[in-house]
């Protein structure tokens, strides 16, 4: 684990607090935690981390690539099934959290969903720093990790 690392400090925190005390948290999976992205905008957007610290996807071998996108493809059909969204948008960046990570963004029709067939990132801090209501982000991550099962 790396210390000054966002997503190490989170998945410390999930270990030493317990899961339970995280109400993003959705599934411990193979490679990877899955836990509801803080904001959602977009309705189920889950993030899952690496396990342990590895800045670089190419770092792993094939066959831990491999079973990232295992986790991946599981979460993204969990998401599938409870929330029935249009598209599903899998992106693996890096640039603000230099830690293995995917974004699991399920895309829906506008109005809900302000522009459809542009990336989420375009969207200004206002729409994607909304916040998340407790209560709501609770009772999905138990829908979600209910579908996983």
């Amino acid at each position: 684990m790396n210390p000054d690392c966002m997503a190490c400090q989170r998945l410390r925190l999930m270990e030493t607090r317990g899961v339970e005390a995280n109400p993003f948290f959705v599934a411990e999976l193979q490679e990877t935690i899955a836990v509801l992205h803080d904001h959602q905008g977009f309705e189920g957007w889950t993030v899952l981390l690496l396990k342990d610290h590895v800045e670089h996807l190419a770092e792993l071998s094939l066959a831990r690539q491999a079973a990232i996108f295992h986790d991946v493809a599981r979460v993204a059909n969990a998401v599938r099934s409870v929330l029935s969204p249009r598209r599903i948008n899998y992106e693996c960046l890096g640039n603000v959290m230099a830690h293995v990570h995917w974004h699991v963004i399920p895309r829906y029709a506008a109005p809900v969903d302000p522009d459809p067939k542009r990336p989420v990132w375009v969207f200004g801090a206002e729409y994607l720093e909304c916040g998340s209501d407790a209560g709501r982000v609770t009772a999905l991550a138990a829908r979600i990790r209910a579908a996983l099962r």
